[in-house]
């Protein structure tokens, strides 16, 4: 498929999961998911490296840098909204990758449908949207659903990290993290670092930074 023909595949009333090659559309506000079935992995990138998968993509920079750095490695990006997951798509074209699968669709419904037990190595996500008002709190990511669901995913003693630079969410993370004992936190009390040697660019990373905002990088593994 080329950039230019990635739109999306349904009409709404049409609307249904739709893989094309290295593409997975996830449509909102369906409920058949679990008649697609989960994906087999090792046919889609057609190997058996493992698995990263960074949730919150955004337009693909930092992933796409990640591929290219380690291409021993099978990428998975996932991004809600479609323009971005367009831009992520274009850039793996023009980069000639081939260990990069693009996911666009909701983060939580993708991982409890699409992805089976103990099938990732590594997940990240980074920067995803803090939904800063109390009242809009409850649409944030990162809550026991979505780490009940990482803990499924991923394989045992292997890492969970979210970057973010919004305190009042990394408090929250932390906590969700805290709660859920399948997993143990990297680093001690306060349970996350402010720095992170070459972990890599993105547009929001780049930004937060010429702001002056503190980024808490949070790491959990997984122990079950």
């Amino acid at each position: 498929m080329k950039p230019d023909l990635f739109i999306y595949p349904y009409k709404w009333d049409e609307r249904r999961p739709y893989q094309d090659g290295m593409l997975l559309f996830v449509p909102e506000y369906y409920q058949e998911h679990v008649a697609f079935g989960r994906l087999r992995l090792e046919q889609v990138f057609e190997n058996q490296n493992p698995v990263y998968v960074e949730f919150c993509s955004g337009n693909g920079e930092w992933i796409i840098e990640r591929a290219l750095e380690n291409p021993d490695v099978n990428w998975i990006a996932v991004e809600k909204q479609f323009r971005r997951a367009k831009q992520i798509f274009s850039k793996a074209k023009r980069a000639g990758l081939k260990n990069l699968f693009i996911v666009t669709g909701e983060a939580l419904t993708f991982t409890r449908y699409y992805l089976n037990d103990s099938a990732i190595t590594k997940t990240f996500v980074n920067f995803p949207d803090p939904w800063p008002k109390d009242r809009h709190a409850k649409h944030r990511l990162i809550q026991a659903p979505f780490a009940k669901e990482l803990s499924r995913i991923l394989i045992p003693n292997e890492k969970s990290l979210f970057v973010t630079d919004h305190p009042t969410y990394a408090q929250q993370m932390i906590a969700v993290m805290q709660e859920d004992e399948a997993f143990t936190a990297s680093h001690p009390k306060p349970y996350f670092i402010t720095d992170r040697e070459n972990y890599g660019s993105s547009y929001f990373k780049n930004l937060w930074n010429r702001l002056g905002r503190t980024i808490h990088y949070i790491e959990y593994v997984n122990g079950s």
